[in-house]
Order: C-alpha cells, then structure tokens, then sequence
C-alpha cells in the first residue's frame, strides 16, 4: 500500500511560520517514527524548513533524505542550489546519500521545461509509491508542486495531505486534506 504523502512548501518568514508549522502537524501527527521519512530538495529554504518546522520529527527519530527531484523548476540563481560539498558540510545531519549526482545542474529531468517537469513529477511519484513508509513529508517548492498536482499555487508553508492511487497507467495525488497558515 502507498504511503501517505504530505506535500509543504517551504517558509519564507522561517521562524514564525515554521513554529506554526511545527504546532499544527505535531497535534495531528499519529506515525510512529519508524513508519515515516522526511523527503526535502536541496535548497536552502527548504533545508531550513525541515531544520525548524520538522525538528520535532527529527528528534523523535525520523529519517531526512535530501532528494534533486523536489528541487524548484526554474534555472534562475535563487532556484539553482549549490555544490553538494558546500552543503553537506553545512546540514550534516541530513542525509545526502541518494542526491543525484548531476545536481545543481539543471539538465535531463532537472531541465526548465514543461515536458522535464512532467516527467519529473512522474518518476517522484513514482518512487513516493514504491516506499515502504506509511507517511512521507515532502517539503518542496512551489512552482514544482504546481506540477506535480497539477493544482493551485501553494502558500507559503502550507501543507496538504494526499493519497497516491494507481490509475490505469498513471499514479494520482488525491487531496485527502489541507491547511492553510493565517499569513497575517
């Protein structure tokens, strides 16, 4: 059976909205650690995102594997990461064990095209469905998740909840539930 899937968008304003964050999954969060895994692109917002809204996860044991495919779709110097080097050193806690080796390079499944962005929401999707966690968080990048759900914009840390179905040849993101933080 698929695992569900918690999609987030990372924070912009990291403190508070990543405390929020932290305070309405955890009083509605009934995995056991060792059932879960946190999945998180390689950039800094969202490494940060993980590293304040998901710590308590963290602490409890549960696994952060940092993953190219989640990484945002434009070629633009703010969503093109750094060397993986610089960035292991600076975040040793996460694992960076299966990033891609072509990263930050924005070629074949990373390119800035529709038909890349297709194909990778499919392999993503693909490989959440075959794991073997009952729960994955994903914290992403808007302008992928747009893709990947073909769906509305998300805000910033806003989480929604879906089940990953098998349909005919495809696999689908059904929306099960969503939480929208008060930006004010």
């Amino acid at each position: 059976m698929a695992p569900l899937i918690i999609l987030i968008r990372h924070g912009e304003a990291l403190h508070k909205q990543c405390k929020a964050l932290a305070e309405k999954l955890e009083s509605s969060f009934d995995f056991a650690p060792e059932q879960c895994r946190i999945v998180v692109s390689p950039l800094r917002r969202t490494l940060q995102t993980v590293q304040c809204g998901l710590q308590w996860l963290r602490n409890r044991g549960v696994p952060t594997e940092v993953r190219a495919e989640w990484q945002e779709t434009t070629d633009k110097p703010c969503d093109i990461g750094d060397d993986p080097e610089v960035i292991k050193h600076e975040w040793p806690d996460f694992d960076f064990s299966t990033l891609d080796p072509v990263y930050p390079q924005k070629t074949g499944l990373y390119e800035n095209s529709e038909e890349a962005f297709k194909r990778r929401a499919s392999f993503a999707k693909q490989w959440l469905f075959e794991r073997p966690e009952k729960c994955i968080i994903v914290v992403t990048h808007s302008g992928f998740l747009r893709r990947l759900i073909n769906g509305p914009k998300y805000e910033n840390v806003e989480y929604r909840t879906y089940e990953l179905v098998k349909e005919e040849d495809d696999l689908k993101l059904n929306e099960i539930d969503r939480y929208v933080f008060d930006q004010a």
